[in-house]
């Protein structure tokens, strides 16, 4: 029995894991078709936009290939609706067959009480079996049996019921799934359709555009030299940014640096002073120990006007105290009296060498983290850069027509290729731009015509481009979804159009990873 009851625990363990795990699969599911269908509203306007245009061109095409991007990820996921849905049905077919059978077993238990309590009425007659008691507990035990007795056919009359209405509740959702799955599926021949009309546009488009290959290939030409430029002008400014930083660092390692040897010199002054002080005081305590000799009594007086006599000359081999050097010790020597008696003082005294001094910015590699990652206040804000992956808010209202890093237009004659610094928003001409992170405004230049904007993050650097007007000033601190400036017109087509770029130091990142 324990180990029956094991086995179930587990079953109804696993089951339970499975339909946890099947409930995210719907929400995760659910929430990418409402951002996809959310996208292929904003690309449908952006491209009607682009399309309203006098001639075809590179923006339309890739506007296109866009929104048949995002109708294949929604075909896909109407797929993944269908393959959960066929889960529920085929879950919910064994679910069934599991209630059938216990409904099947608790109508054999219960008719199996009926019967016994059929064939065993005359012997278990209500008031015979309670009258039949050998006393009055006995009777009140019999009672109690009865009603129990009573019960426990009642409870298996509920369970019945109950799974009866588990049954049919089951059944109920297993037919609205299939509904759903065949609206699926309706919806996904549907969307299958669309997809096909979009390709023919897109071909349509396509062979408008290759008899233009001439003006296509200066679109490509200046649009490259505008990417090149742009690359230029923000990799200049986040280089000088750097240098600064390194500036900054190796003036501080060496202000450090001055103040420790500062320290380490004043620290060794004072040993060589108070060793020098120890080296007297020692020499003057054993000078006591040998007094000049006492003159004798019988000694006649002297002349009264003597003859003076010759000075001694100082001896040459009177040596002088040595001076304290940077040896870790020093020996002091032949320390003379005043009675030309010399004291040897054999004490070596110890002299502590100081530590060397430890490697400096300005001597060495850069800090870990770089000089961007130095300072207590980029720190802080690097981490929280960091900490905001995947939920920075977009700079613009408007939907990504270009993507990050190389891409390629097919379909117009020869394949066009290139490489994007960034993203490419198409959205209405000036709309407001918006900061993405909070952060200080580095540079404010012009390319093509057109304004653009670095903002620092510690680190970290965003870029807006195709400004058609700026709103703040170099220098200035600027908050999380600040205005910046405003959206210009794209030379070629006339509509709206951001270029946002996102780098780490010099490092150029895909920023959509970096967007909610």
């Amino acid at each position: 029995m324990t180990r029956l009851l094991s086995y179930l625990f587990i079953a109804l363990l696993i089951n339970t894991q499975l339909q946890a795990q099947r409930t995210s699969d719907k929400t995760t599911m659910e929430t990418e078709r409402r951002q996809i269908q959310r996208e292929l509203n904003q690309i449908e306007q952006a491209y009607n936009a682009v399309k309203g245009m006098s001639k075809e061109n590179l923006a339309q095409m890739a506007a296109l290939n866009r929104k048949i991007e995002l109708q294949e990820k929604y075909i896909n996921n109407i797929g993944k609706e269908v393959r959960l849905l066929d889960d529920d049905i085929y879950y919910s077919a064994i679910e069934i067959k599991k209630l059938k059978g216990q409904l099947d077993t608790l109508k054999s238990h219960y008719a199996r009480t009926v019967v016994y309590a059929y064939k065993n009425r005359s012997n278990y007659d209500y008031l015979n079996f309670i009258f039949s008691s050998s006393s009055f507990n006995d009777a009140v035990k019999r009672v109690a049996y009865l009603k129990s007795y009573r019960n426990y056919r009642q409870k298996q009359m509920g369970d019945i019921l109950k799974t009866r209405d588990l049954i049919s509740k089951r059944y109920d959702y297993q037919v609205a799934t299939k509904n759903k799955k065949k609206s699926a599926l309706d919806t996904k021949e549907t969307e299958f359709v669309v997809l096909g009309k979009q390709k023919v546009e897109k071909d349509s488009v396509a062979k408008i555009l290759s008899t233009q290959a001439g003006d296509l290939q200066k679109q490509i030409a200046k649009k490259k030299q505008r990417d090149s430029e742009l690359r230029s002008s923000i990799a200049a400014v986040v280089r000088k940014e750097i240098a600064e930083a390194r500036k900054i660092a190796q003036e501080e390692a060496k202000r450090k640096a001055a103040a420790d040897a500062k320290e380490r010199a004043d620290a060794l002054a004072r040993m060589q002073a108070e060793t020098e002080r120890k080296t007297l005081a020692e020499a003057k305590a054993r000078e006591v120990n040998f007094p000049p000799p006492v003159a004798k009594a019988n000694t006649p007086a002297a002349p009264a006007n003597p003859t003076p006599e010759p000075v001694p000359a100082k001896p040459a081999n009177i040596p002088k105290p040595e001076k304290v050097n940077m040896d870790p010790s020093v020996a002091v020597r032949n320390v003379p009296n005043a009675g030309n008696r010399s004291i040897v003082a054999n004490k070596t005294i110890s002299v502590n060498r100081p530590a060397a001094s430890a490697p400096t910015v300005a001597e060495n590699k850069p800090p870990v983290g770089g000089y961007l990652n130095y300072q207590k206040e980029d720190i802080a804000l690097n981490t929280d850069f960091a900490q905001n992956r995947g939920r920075l808010p977009h700079p613009v209202d408007g939907v990504i027509t270009l993507g990050f890093g190389r891409y390629k237009i097919e379909g117009v004659g020869p394949d066009i290729v290139g490489d994007n610094p960034g993203v490419t928003y198409t959205t209405s001409v000036g709309a407001p731009v918006r900061a993405v992170f909070g952060g200080e405004v580095v540079s404010i230049s012009r390319v093509g015509g057109m304004s653009f904007v670095v903002i620092r993050h510690g680190k970290y650097f965003t870029a807006y481009s195709n400004l058609a007007s700026v709103n703040v000033s170099k220098g200035a601190a600027v908050s999380r979804g600040q205005t910046i400036g405003s959206v210009g017109a794209d030379e070629e087509t006339g509509s709206g159009k951001l270029d946002f770029i996102l780098m780490i130091e010099e490092r150029n990142v895909d920023p959509r990873s970096w967007l909610r």
